[in-house]
Protein backbone atom coordinates (compact mmCIF):
# COMPACT_ATOMS: atom_id res chain seq x y z
CA UNK A 1 0.00 0.00 0.00
CA UNK A 2 1.57 3.45 -0.44
CA UNK A 3 1.82 5.61 2.24
CA UNK A 4 0.28 8.60 0.66
CA UNK A 5 -2.88 7.33 -0.27
CA UNK A 6 -2.79 5.39 2.61
CA UNK A 7 -2.79 8.84 4.65
CA UNK A 8 -5.65 10.34 2.27
CA UNK A 9 -7.63 7.14 2.86
CA UNK A 10 -7.72 7.60 7.38
CA UNK A 11 -8.16 11.95 6.41
CA UNK A 12 -11.28 10.72 4.42
CA UNK A 13 -12.10 7.90 6.78
CA UNK A 14 -11.72 10.74 10.39
CA UNK A 15 -13.57 12.79 7.65
CA UNK A 16 -16.64 10.31 7.43
CA UNK A 17 -17.02 9.51 10.87
CA UNK A 18 -16.98 13.10 11.78
CA UNK A 19 -20.50 13.53 9.45
CA UNK A 20 -21.30 10.12 10.68
CA UNK A 21 -21.37 8.50 7.09
CA UNK A 22 -19.29 5.27 7.50
CA UNK A 23 -18.10 3.60 4.72
CA UNK A 24 -15.20 0.99 5.90
CA UNK A 25 -15.46 -1.77 2.54
CA UNK A 26 -14.10 1.35 0.03
CA UNK A 27 -10.70 2.26 2.16
CA UNK A 28 -7.75 0.12 1.57
CA UNK A 29 -6.42 0.08 5.05
CA UNK A 30 -9.52 -1.43 6.41
CA UNK A 31 -9.25 -4.43 4.28
CA UNK A 32 -5.70 -4.64 5.41
CA UNK A 33 -6.62 -4.56 8.88
CA UNK A 34 -9.17 -7.24 8.44
CA UNK A 35 -6.78 -9.35 7.04
CA UNK A 36 -4.11 -9.09 9.64
CA UNK A 37 -6.16 -9.48 12.15
CA UNK A 38 -7.45 -12.56 10.74
CA UNK A 39 -3.84 -13.71 10.50
CA UNK A 40 -2.84 -13.25 13.55
CA UNK A 41 -6.15 -15.21 14.64
CA UNK A 42 -5.65 -17.91 12.72
CA UNK A 43 -1.73 -17.92 13.40
CA UNK A 44 -2.48 -17.88 17.50
CA UNK A 45 -2.52 -21.22 18.82
CA UNK A 46 -4.64 -20.39 22.06
CA UNK A 47 -7.77 -19.22 20.33
CA UNK A 48 -11.09 -20.24 20.60
CA UNK A 49 -14.66 -18.82 19.74
CA UNK A 50 -14.85 -17.37 23.17
CA UNK A 51 -11.81 -15.43 23.71
CA UNK A 52 -12.42 -14.94 19.33
CA UNK A 53 -13.42 -11.39 20.16
CA UNK A 54 -11.51 -9.81 22.51
CA UNK A 55 -8.54 -10.95 20.68
CA UNK A 56 -9.87 -9.73 17.40
CA UNK A 57 -10.24 -6.52 19.09
CA UNK A 58 -6.86 -6.70 20.46
CA UNK A 59 -4.97 -7.38 16.80
CA UNK A 60 -7.08 -4.46 15.37
CA UNK A 61 -5.69 -2.08 18.12
CA UNK A 62 -2.03 -3.32 17.87
CA UNK A 63 -2.93 -2.24 14.32
CA UNK A 64 -4.18 1.02 14.24
CA UNK A 65 -1.38 1.75 16.75
CA UNK A 66 1.08 0.87 14.41
CA UNK A 67 -0.28 2.88 11.68
CA UNK A 68 1.70 6.86 11.71
CA UNK A 69 -1.75 8.58 11.42
CA UNK A 70 -3.26 6.67 14.73
CA UNK A 71 -4.37 9.89 15.81
CA UNK A 72 -6.57 10.82 13.51
CA UNK A 73 -8.14 7.43 14.32
CA UNK A 74 -10.96 6.83 16.46
CA UNK A 75 -10.14 3.61 17.97
CA UNK A 76 -13.35 3.64 20.07
CA UNK A 77 -15.55 3.53 17.06
CA UNK A 78 -13.90 0.90 14.35
CA UNK A 79 -12.78 -1.71 16.86
CA UNK A 80 -16.53 -3.01 18.01
CA UNK A 81 -17.18 -3.16 13.88
CA UNK A 82 -13.65 -5.09 12.98
CA UNK A 83 -14.55 -7.27 15.51
CA UNK A 84 -17.75 -8.37 14.43
CA UNK A 85 -16.09 -8.31 10.66
CA UNK A 86 -13.92 -10.80 11.91
CA UNK A 87 -16.63 -12.77 13.92
CA UNK A 88 -18.50 -13.15 11.15
CA UNK A 89 -15.51 -14.32 8.65
CA UNK A 90 -13.97 -16.89 11.08
CA UNK A 91 -17.53 -18.20 12.30
CA UNK A 92 -17.44 -21.65 10.81
CA UNK A 93 -13.44 -21.86 11.64
CA UNK A 94 -12.65 -24.69 14.01
CA UNK A 95 -10.66 -23.66 16.93
CA UNK A 96 -9.83 -27.24 18.24
CA UNK A 97 -6.39 -27.18 19.66
CA UNK A 98 -5.87 -31.03 19.26
CA UNK A 99 -3.77 -32.32 16.94
CA UNK A 100 -5.70 -33.88 13.99
CA UNK A 101 -4.46 -37.73 14.69
CA UNK A 102 -6.47 -37.43 17.91
CA UNK A 103 -9.48 -35.37 16.29
CA UNK A 104 -10.04 -38.03 13.50
CA UNK A 105 -9.53 -40.60 15.99
CA UNK A 106 -12.13 -39.63 18.05
CA UNK A 107 -14.75 -39.49 15.68
CA UNK A 108 -13.55 -42.72 14.30
CA UNK A 109 -14.55 -43.90 18.01
CA UNK A 110 -17.80 -42.03 18.19
CA UNK A 111 -19.29 -43.86 14.29
CA UNK A 112 -19.06 -47.60 15.89
CA UNK A 113 -21.55 -48.73 17.63
CA UNK A 114 -21.52 -49.41 21.14
CA UNK A 115 -22.28 -53.01 21.31
CA UNK A 116 -22.12 -54.43 17.58
CA UNK A 117 -23.65 -57.63 18.80
CA UNK A 118 -27.10 -55.75 19.29
CA UNK A 119 -26.94 -53.94 15.90
CA UNK A 120 -28.87 -57.22 14.31
CA UNK A 121 -32.19 -58.66 15.37
CA UNK A 122 -31.92 -61.97 16.66
CA UNK A 123 -34.11 -64.70 15.88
Amino acid sequence: MRPLQNILDIYQFASLVREGKIAYSSLPWWTDCIYQVEMQLLSDKTTTHDTLRQKAKDYASNYIAMQTESPFIQKDLILDDIADKVEKELEKVSFDQRPLASVVAQKARASIPENPEERFIKL
